[in-house]
């Protein structure tokens, strides 16, 4: 074996603790680094911004119209997300050197991150969301109980959630934003997210609530002031449970930075 691959793989070993990676498949991967658990209201009380119109009226896009790359989030400082990155080619090479397999999610460090959209190299959608199990608590038991009747363990369920979500004006219509919530749900799924939650604003008209409404979210008013929107002034708060299809990395390509 050559000095340079000595090199790279020796590398890996360094930069691993940067990451967390998960794959579909627990009896092939293990968390390389455990993420701690997020403060729940510093990670969850977010205002969520979303736009939507009538999608029947365009054709709809599939997963394969996007490609998804997970990215850390934006206020990361540039040299971190230098790391991040060198850390993940450093365990793609190993893997591929290995001749193992590449897992499907590559998790960046902290607990957050955001997926963005592109379509022919321009980026047409961002969507940050958190990737790490928020703690639960009283008003989410109770409420996952009196929703889905789903009594939980004496540990509780574990809390994902969506910051915000932003797609370009003239890509709107064309499913960007139900397709997003498929892959968000993908990687939180993979992470060990039991239930999803976000906070919409709608400015009252009921067209956005209804969307998620219809995208399978359900209102949760016990969980208002929990979230960061006492009094409903950052809109309204939706939870849903995190699952998704069987194949969804067969269909949905996410590539991690």
């Amino acid at each position: 074996m050559s000095h340079t691959i000595i090199g790279i793989i020796f590398s890996s070993f360094l930069l691993l603790y940067q990451v967390t990676a998960f794959s579909s498949s627990p009896q092939q991967w293990n968390a390389c680094v455990t993420t701690r658990h997020s403060n729940l209201q510093s990670v969850l009380s977010f205002r969520l911004y979303s736009q939507t119109e009538d999608e029947s009226t365009r054709t709809q896009w599939t997963h394969d119209d996007i490609n998804w790359v997970l990215s850390p989030p934006p206020d990361t400082p540039f040299f971190e997300k230098v790391k991040l990155k060198a850390a993940a080619t450093a365990i793609r090479t190993e893997l591929l050197l290995k001749d193992e397999p590449v897992p499907p999610i590559l998790c960046p460090k902290g607990g957050k991150a955001e997926l963005e959209g592109f379509r022919d190299g321009k980026k047409i959608a961002k969507f940050g969301f958190t990737t790490s199990r928020g703690p639960s608590a009283p008003p989410i038991d109770e409420t996952i109980e009196e929703l889905y009747g789903v009594s939980s363990s004496i540990f509780g369920k574990s809390i994902g959630a969506i910051i915000y979500m932003f797609v370009e004006p003239e890509y709107r219509g064309l499913g960007i934003g139900s397709l997003a919530l498929e892959a968000i749900a993908a990687i939180q799924t993979v992470q060990g997210v039991d239930y999803t939650v976000l906070v919409a604003d709608d400015d009252g008209t009921g067209k956005l609530i209804k969307w998620y409404e219809d995208s399978g979210y359900m209102q949760a008013p016990k969980l208002q002031d929990l979230f960061g929107s006492s009094g409903g002034e950052f809109g309204r708060t939706l939870i849903r449970p995190t699952s998704v299809r069987s194949d969804i990395f067969a269909v949905c390509q996410i590539k991690w930075w």
